[in-house]
């Protein structure tokens, strides 16, 4: 599924994603009243490794590119790593940005 949307006014698109964003920092998204739009909601997706996401807008006279590819997470290990050893590395990760996150899948 890809989803874009594009405005020509100065004001720009009608979004709450920096709301979103703040409430997931600050560990508040149980407090959001109304589900998130489905481009925001799509995008936050993308953040957390669905998909992919770009974002162009304008600071200023500057013109700003946030990708969702830059907030994917990696880390080294071994060559040829013991596979229990792996997954209970792989497994702290994904824990870790999970509760990061604020990621509750049941």
């Amino acid at each position: 599924m890809a989803v874009a949307e594009k405005s020509d006014k100065e004001s720009g698109l009608a979004t709450k994603i920096v709301e979103l964003i703040n409430g997931i920092l600050e560990k508040t998204t149980a407090q959001i009243e109304r589900p998130a739009a489905i481009t925001d909601a799509a995008l936050l997706m993308a953040a957390d490794g669905y998909g992919a996401g770009k974002v162009v807008g304008q600071k200023e006279a500057e013109q700003v590119v946030i990708r969702t590819s830059d907030t994917q997470k990696s880390f080294l290990h071994p060559k040829e790593p013991e596979v229990e050893e792996l997954a209970a590395i792989v497994r702290a990760k994904f824990e870790a940005v999970s509760e990061e996150r604020d990621m509750d899948h049941g």
